[in-house]
């Protein structure tokens, strides 16, 4: 049932133009309230502006926060590169006595060079084990991320 423009109500549908019209008022009522209701409350506001406050403002903590942020990351570049060249140097000693192995088994010709070739390999991965166990306890921990204080007001 539609209330037509006399006030009378009936059955018929009512066109588009009609809907877009009221929910265009509705609209306007909306957006009217809300800005009424924003600007009591900055008037509100404005009011207690007066007192004074402990908080630090905003743009110095955006700065150090920023800061540490750019101090960070730098760290964590620094950190991840040393991390990679301790890999990198602990593969390539991997490798070197793997090969030395190889070598050293190929041209053996009795158990004992055999044998004596697995020892010296098993030092060699041994020691290259040690290194890298050794650098990555000189490297340390990963720089920490900041975070953000969470803002007192006393």
């Amino acid at each position: 049932m539609v209330r037509d423009t006399k006030g009378q109500t009936s059955m018929k549908p009512p066109n588009e133009g009609e809907i877009v019209k009221q929910f265009m008022r509705k609209t306007f009522v909306a957006s009217a309230a809300a800005i009424v209701l924003s600007s009591g409350a900055t008037a509100a506001l404005a009011e207690d502006a007066s007192t004074t406050s402990t908080t630090v403002p905003a743009t110095t903590t955006t700065k150090t926060i920023s800061a540490e942020r750019t101090a960070y990351r730098l760290a964590l570049q620094a950190y991840n590169k040393a991390k990679v060249e301790i890999n990198k140097n602990f593969a390539t000693a991997m490798r070197d006595a793997n090969s030395a192995r190889r070598t050293a088994r190929e041209s053996a010709t009795t158990k004992e060079a055999k044998k004596a070739a697995q020892t010296a390999f098993s030092s060699a991965i041994t020691a290259a084990q040690d290194a890298r166990t050794a650098a990555l306890a000189a490297l340390g921990d990963p720089p920490v991320k900041p975070v953000k204080a969470p803002a007192t007001n006393g």
